[in-house]
């Protein structure tokens, strides 16, 4: 087990360094008062391929390693796991509901055009708007069961 311990720390501390490493290349590309050619040959150039290619490989590796926990836990512990994954189904079917809705923001109501200099889709708004609006609600819900639970628990004692 230790063996593990170690080999896993060496591990992150090398995704760390790499990391870092491909994020000073993206320091060094350059700013928005960039001329046009200059700011598409270092978007096409290697080091912001670079710093692409590490970000989807790491999520990658992520998406992968949490789809081989669910399984894992699936078969060591069915139950938890089944209600983890209810709760997961429930967020995101909340999503598509607040997605579907809509929202009523604009990119002149939110300043995105100033600050933006262009139009964003109102597809991206209400996608933003609803996965805030998850995350609030998960929020929410995850206070109130804290507090509904110490108050149970004081209650039953």
């Amino acid at each position: 087990m230790k063996d593990i311990t170690k080999y896993m720390n060496i591990l992150k501390v090398t995704l760390a360094v790499i990391g870092i490493g491909v994020c000073l290349f993206l320091f060094g590309g350059p700013n928005n008062t960039a001329e046009l050619t200059e700011i598409e040959t270092f978007r096409d150039g290697g080091k912001m391929t670079a710093a692409t290619w590490y970000t989807i490989i790491v999520l990658v590796g992520c998406v992968a390693l949490v789809l081989l926990f669910f399984v894992v836990q699936l078969i060591t512990n069915t139950k938890k796991t089944l209600m983890s994954i209810v709760g997961i189904l429930a967020a995101f079917v909340l999503y598509i509901i607040l997605y579907s809705v809509g929202s009523s923001d604009t990119s002149e109501s939110l300043g995105l055009t100033q600050s933006l200099g262009t139009e964003v889709a109102s597809s991206t708004i209400s996608a933003t708007t609803a996965g805030l609006y998850v995350v609030f609600a998960g929020l929410g819900i995850s206070v109130v069961a804290i507090l509904a639970g110490s108050f149970l628990g004081k209650l039953i004692k």
